[in-house]
């Protein structure tokens, strides 16, 4: 069995990637839906309330396309007359979190090639799956892992400075077709 955060499905981007259904994204993107309408913001919360209850409770599965979980939401607001919000609902997906410790445990101490192949897959998996904003983290763990040390060292800034330039460089050339695409590394 799987356990789900908040019990909560997982919200499938591509064939390749999935991304946590994050109450605080889902409240942005209702908020951003109401701007520009008659509706107040505030009216997200209680839209919310209602959306993560039958995510909770009855939703079926464990996964649920962004698609779906979109055109969900749009009859749902249509349903309970809140059209002008399901007509401004913007189709944002959730960010996408890659844990870098994870992925030097997936390759293994003293690895750093096959982690940097790791990386740049989920990297642009989550760029191919339409995330808009890719969140890594877990640097410093990752970085002492990579390098075998228990202690901070010159190794580990070396490393950590290769890891925080791949980002970047991998962002700078996906940002050049996907301008809205944000980077976070802590």
């Amino acid at each position: 069995m799987i356990a789900l955060p908040a019990r909560l499905p997982m919200i499938q981007l591509s064939q390749d990637q999935v991304a946590a259904c994050e109450p605080d994204w889902l409240l942005r993107t209702l908020q951003n839906a109401t701007k520009g309408t008659s509706i107040p913001e505030w009216l997200a919360n209680d839209v919310l309330r209602g959306v993560l209850f039958y995510l909770q409770e009855n939703f079926d599965g464990s996964v649920i396309g962004v698609n779906e979980l979109f055109d969900r939401l749009r009859r749902s607001l249509q349903s309970v007359g809140l059209k002008e919000v399901a007509e401004n609902l913007p189709t944002t997906p959730p960010p996408v979190r890659i844990s870098l410790t994870d992925l030097a445990r997936r390759a293994g101490t003293g690895y750093e090639l096959a982690f940097f192949s790791l990386l740049e897959d989920q990297v642009r998996q989550a760029a191919h799956g339409g995330a808009q904003k890719l969140h890594c983290y877990g640097l410093r763990k990752c970085v002492k892992q990579l390098a075998a040390r228990q202690r901070w060292n010159r190794r580990c800034e070396r490393l950590q400075t290769e890891i925080m330039r791949f980002l970047q460089d991998q962002f700078s050339r996906l940002s050049t077709t996907q301008p809205e695409l944000a980077l976070a590394i802590n």
